[in-house]
């Protein structure tokens, strides 16, 4: 349970960097159905497997928001960076003499 639990999480994160927010909500309910599916044929009651889906559901759409937190910050950075490096090749060539 853990295992799937952690391989959840990162899938999640890597999504969030790479797909839309609805195409990963319905992805995110179809996995927390199986995953509640599959605690109740295991044995457990359908309170406790409906609580698996949602917490799973929920560590999901964690895990979603935080990758495309990071996504757009690692973007809005590298953005940044090429921006500082074409304004300081055409400082440099303004400040030649003129003449």
């Amino acid at each position: 349970m853990l295992i799937t639990t952690l391989v959840a999480a990162v899938i999640s994160i890597a999504a969030g960097a790479s797909i839309r927010a609805w195409a990963f909500a319905i992805f995110a309910f179809l996995v927390a159905i199986g995953f509640g599916s599959v605690a109740f044929a295991d044995g457990s009651s359908v309170i406790a497997a409906t609580l698996s889906g949602i917490a799973i559901l929920a560590l999901m759409e964690i895990g979603y928001l935080a990758g495309a937190f990071l996504s757009g910050l690692l973007r809005r950075s590298a953005r940044l960076r090429e921006n500082n490096s074409v304004a300081d090749s055409v400082a440099t060539t303004s400040e030649r003499p003129q003449g």
